[in-house]
């Protein structure tokens, strides 16, 4: 029997301890700082959080491989005047507030016109609409767990 690509997804977020922050991402332009977008970052471990962790290695790759999953499955599917960056793999651990390293996959939102525009309508309802996604997948926001 297969199983529908949602609930895999949710299998993903449950064994990752999948978790998400966002961030305003700010440039300058004419000397002032503007907010052009925003920096929407995934957070997973290995293992439900319990596995330990050393940057690079196999568990890693592979937490990347299935945040990377998440992250396709939430952008928007049609073009619009917003465009979507996934980074790759920056091969480190980041240190989530209460102390867990974790593996983070960086989607930034930003104009795909008039880089240094401030956001607008659209920048927002991609924002909302990837979160109400990631809801639904049951992935919260906010800062990571303290460390077991």
């Amino acid at each position: 029997m297969e199983i529908d690509p949602v609930t895999e997804l949710k299998r993903v977020v449950e064994r990752h301890t999948v978790r998400y922050e966002v961030w305003p991402h700010y440039e300058i332009a004419d000397g002032k700082r503007v907010v052009v977008g925003f920096d929407l970052e995934l957070y997973g471990t290995h293992d439900h959080g319990d596995t330990s962790m050393s940057p690079a290695c196999r568990l890693c790759s592979e937490t990347f491989a299935d945040l990377r999953r998440v992250a396709e499955s939430i952008l928007p599917k049609e073009q619009r005047p917003s465009q979507y960056e996934i980074a790759p793999f920056d091969q480190s651990l980041h240190a989530s507030a209460g102390g867990r390293f974790e593996v983070m996959l960086p989607i930034r939102i930003e104009h795909r016109h008039g880089f240094f525009d401030p956001i607008d309508d659209c920048e927002e309802r991609c924002l909302k609409e990837m979160q109400q996604q990631l809801a639904e997948l049951g992935v919260p926001c906010g800062r990571g767990a303290k460390a077991q």
